[in-house]
């Protein structure tokens, strides 16, 4: 509800009064252990990833941003990420069918759907080898898979970005914290919505990207500016 508040409101009023209201949270979370600060950055995230803010509001924002010198506010309302060929391997693993061990026999995308929907523990550590959407999709819904699951589905290298999106743009698992490292220092997390989470992040997390070269320079650099922007801030 707070998300969709938020969407609803960032479309009136002044933009760059929201700007400099959304720089100042995201300073505060980073300069001080806030919980409301935390929840507020959220909330913010995830607004701005939401499918019901405008591009013309997405528009209006990234301008007031850029004009008033705020990049890493900008940055959170781009949303187009860079396509990259996905390995062969990859490739082959989202084939029609998929064996769970090597020496299984192979099984069709509906039956590993069937299966991702199990509280057998086997058979759930072996699924969270599989790097098709529909499957992590699915096994993100389970009751049965833990936090620990999902961080190794998020850490997964090769990994299918719109598998990785899957991750990050899931109401449960969204906001665990090492969730969402892991899925910032995965490479194959799509930029918008890495650059989306390590704006939740804490500082060392975020000194830690901003030195990290195998992450995407733009990734690198969004960390490097979060940091600027609380230096530069007073504490609320």
């Amino acid at each position: 509800m707070r998300v969709l508040a938020l969407v609803s409101a960032l479309g009136q009023g002044e933009p760059a009064a929201w700007v400099e209201a959304l720089a100042a949270i995201i300073a505060r979370v980073h300069a001080v252990d806030d919980a409301d600060a935390v929840e507020a950055v959220e909330t913010i995230t995830h607004a701005v990833a939401d499918p019901g803010l405008s591009y013309e509001t997405k528009k209006r924002l990234y301008e007031a941003a850029t004009e008033r010198g705020l990049p890493a506010v900008a940055r959170l309302f781009l949303s187009a990420s860079p396509q990259g060929q996905l390995p062969a391997q990859l490739e082959k693993q989202l084939g029609a069918e998929r064996p769970l061990r090597p020496a299984d026999r192979p099984l069709t995308l509906g039956e590993r759907k069937a299966l991702a929907r199990t509280n057998r523990r086997d058979k759930l550590l072996l699924l969270l080898r599989d790097p098709h959407p529909m499957v992590v999709a699915i096994l993100l819904d389970n009751p049965h898979v833990t936090e620990q699951d999902v961080m190794k589905m998020a850490s997964m290298r090769p990994a299918v970005p719109e598998s990785l999106a899957k991750i990050a743009a899931h109401p449960r698992w969204s906001v665990r914290h090492a969730v969402k490292r892991a899925l910032v220092l995965n490479p194959a997390t799509p930029l918008a919505d890495a650059i989306r989470i390590a704006t939740t992040l804490r500082a060392p997390d975020l000194n830690e990207i901003a030195a990290d070269h195998s992450l995407p320079e733009p990734l690198r650099k969004h960390a490097s500016e979060v940091l600027a922007n609380v230096s530069t801030r007073p504490r609320a």
